[in-house]
């Protein structure tokens, strides 16, 4: 389990925000900021219809944060600016079988609103903070073939594209976007 208290950040404007690993008592403010940020763009794996945001999504969110907060191998780091969650990266193994154990996965997502403040360098760095301590020896994410700036972030941050998965998304408009693959050494 990883240290719960927040962590002041400065953005590149010279605001200060808090990064808080997440738990069950955040499911209704995840929920909210998934849904925004689903919304917003179709960079994210569903659309904001699709995250659900009642009783039954709240509990089933709360579940998953738990799991998330008792596993020390895997976290949800949420930047806030006061209540609202403004960015957010998931730290995932793999797998916790021996063979891949060794590796870890990464998913984020800022806010429209807060994009250009530098906090995707932030949270990038948090979760490679989180990975080394927790004994990963490599990061994976998948980001789509159109998402040039976050392409450009995982770059600078020390990704390299090893593979492209053709179709991995299609739009509900009909246009199909392919998925890179990228890997970073830790």
């Amino acid at each position: 389990m990883i240290d719960q208290k927040p962590i002041t950040i400065t953005c590149k404007t010279g605001k200060e925000f808090q990064l808080i690993p997440i738990g069950p008592e955040n499911a209704e403010q995840f929920l909210d900021f998934m849904h925004q940020v689903s919304s917003d763009t179709h960079f994210m794996s569903r659309y904001g219809d699709e995250v659900k945001q009642d009783d039954a999504a709240v509990q089933a969110e709360k579940n998953r944060l738990t799991t998330f907060q008792e596993d020390d191998k895997q976290a949800m780091l949420s930047i806030f600016d006061g209540n609202i969650i403004i960015g957010n990266v998931a730290i995932r193994c793999v797998t916790k079988h021996r063979k891949t154990a060794h590796r870890c996965s990464i998913g984020l997502g800022v806010r429209k609103e807060y994009h250009g403040l530098g906090l995707g360098t932030i949270l990038v760095e948090q979760a490679i903070d989180f990975a080394k301590a927790s004994g990963y020896k490599s990061m994976e994410l998948g980001v789509l073939s159109d998402n040039i700036p976050a392409q450009g972030l995982y770059k600078k941050m020390g990704f390299t594209e090893w593979g492209n998965l053709p179709e991995a998304f299609i739009l509900d408009d009909g246009t199909v976007i392919d998925e890179i693959t990228m890997y970073r050494k830790l």
